[in-house]
C-alpha cells in the first residue's frame, strides 16, 4: 500500500517485466503504468529501453523491441547513448551481422554514439551493421 501511494504522489512507475509477450500485449500493459511506448519490429518482445525493472518518471517513453515474427525487415532505432552491449543483444536478435568500432571520445565508456547504416534506414536480416561505440576519454589516463 505505501508503494502504491508513494508512485502516485511524486509521479513515477516502473518498467514492468514484458519481455517474452507479444508486442502488442506489451504496448497495453506499459501504457496501463502510464508510459509512452516506440515498437519497433514484431513478435515477441526481446528487449526495452530503459531496462526492465527501472524506476522512471510517468509519460516516458520506452523502446521496445521485437523479435520479428511477420517481417525480416526493420526501421533502425537511435541507439545514441545506449550501453553497447544492448544494441548488440537487441541487433543479433534480429539476425544482423554487427560490426563494432571504438573510438575515443568524451563522455562515458561503452555508449554508442552512432550506427551505419543511420537511425531511421531500413535493414533486413542477414544485413551488415556497424556501430560507432565510445572507448574512453581523448587523451584520458595521461
Amino acid at each position: 500500500m505505501g508503494w502504491v501511494y508513494y508512485q502516485e504522489k511524486i509521479n513515477i512507475t516502473y518498467i514492468p517485466d514484458v519481455i517474452g509477450y507479444d508486442i502488442n500485449e506489451a504496448q497495453k500493459i506499459l501504457e496501463k503504468n502510464d508510459l509512452k511506448v516506440l515498437r519497433f519490429g514484431n513478435g515477441k518482445v526481446i528487449n526495452t529501453i530503459p531496462q526492465v525493472g527501472l524506476v522512471v518518471k510517468k509519460g516516458r517513453i520506452v523502446r521496445i523491441f521485437g523479435k520479428s515474427m511477420e517481417t525480416n525487415e526493420y526501421t533502425i532505432p537511435n541507439f545514441f547513448g545506449v550501453n553497447y552491449k544492448t544494441v548488440i543483444k537487441i541487433l543479433e536478435n534480429w539476425g544482423l551481422k554487427v560490426e563494432v568500432v571504438k573510438i575515443r571520445y568524451p563522455g562515458p565508456d561503452g555508449r554508442v554514439l552512432a550506427t551505419y547504416p543511420g537511425a531511421g534506414k531500413r535493414i533486413k536480416t542477414g544485413d551488415y551493421i556497424k556501430i560507432l561505440v565510445d572507448d574512453g576519454e581523448i587523451g584520458g589516463g595521461q
